[in-house]
């Protein structure tokens, strides 16, 4: 990635200078014509996703239109009333993280991992538009009011919106099981349907089924995308890495070792 303060904060690596660049001339077409394929593949799962997100919001739009407030914000005030009791004496602040992504492995997430040693686990099951984000929004708002430190995890498909936050000083996780990590883990399920008017739902049922059928289509089809350019990456790295100087890149390496033990040093001086 280019620096965005250079020199005063960042610093470039050039790997660059560990290629053996009269090797590549034999492969100079190969790479520019599989480098095309690469960026146009690439662009094309992008465009699923965008239209898998498309048909998302059309799915979100009437699960919410089914939504009982008055039970989701029953739902937000037991949550708090339970787990904020005691405030910390810190000033609150967050942290903004994924811990899910889409990749040519298919959908990969990490949560279990974060999680693993929390003590008291909430997943909110339930599909797009049924009260799940606002419910996080809601709780770290307060968590941040109360002092706490959040980390925030936000979904791939659409950045924005929250998928699982952990509070770490409560030993707290409050997770999401959606259709898209389709998480099952030990912990307090909480169903979101409980908050959803039922006759509504049933009222829409073709449509919900229609835009859940279509937008796991568009989303494989993505993922099935990601991987077929992945292909095209790899077949690539079979030009470069017969045409790298590795002792160089070892010696890039022992560099900037050397360098962030410098800092390390540098900042117990200054302590």
């Amino acid at each position: 990635m280019d620096p965005v303060n250079p020199g005063a904060v960042d610093e470039v690596l050039n790997m660059g200078e560990c290629w053996e660049e009269e090797g590549f001339k034999k492969y100079r077409r190969d790479i520019i014509e599989i480098n095309k394929k690469v960026g146009k593949t690439f662009k094309r799962a992008y465009k699923f996703f965008g239209a898998a997100k498309l048909v998302y919001d059309d799915w979100s739009t009437y699960n919410s239109e089914a939504l009982n407030n008055n039970n989701l914000n029953l739902l937000k005030e037991n949550l708090r009333e339970s787990l904020f009791t005691i405030p910390p004496s810190n000033v609150g602040y967050d942290r903004h993280l994924f811990a899910t992504a889409f990749t040519p492995n298919g959908i990969v997430t990490y949560i279990e991992n974060l999680c693993s040693d929390y003590k008291k686990i909430y997943i909110l099951k339930g599909g797009p538009g049924t009260g799940k984000s606002n419910v996080l929004e809601f709780l770290s708002d307060e968590a941040l009011r109360w002092g706490y430190y959040v980390e925030i995890f936000h979904t791939p498909l659409i950045p924005e919106k929250i998928e699982h936050i952990l509070i770490p000083q409560l030993n707290v996780a409050i997770l999401t099981s959606n259709e898209i990590n389709n998480l099952d883990l030990a912990g307090t399920v909480i169903d979101m349907k409980d908050c959803l008017n039922l006759s509504a739902l049933e009222k829409n049922k073709t449509e919900t089924e229609y835009d859940s059928a279509e937008f796991f289509i568009l989303l494989n089809k993505g993922l099935a995308t990601i991987k077929e350019a992945k292909s095209l990456h790899d077949k690539l790295e079979t030009f470069f890495v017969p045409n790298m100087d590795f002792s160089k890149v070892d010696a890039v390496l022992t560099k900037i070792i050397k360098k962030i033990n410098g800092y390390e040093e540098d900042y117990l001086d200054n302590k």
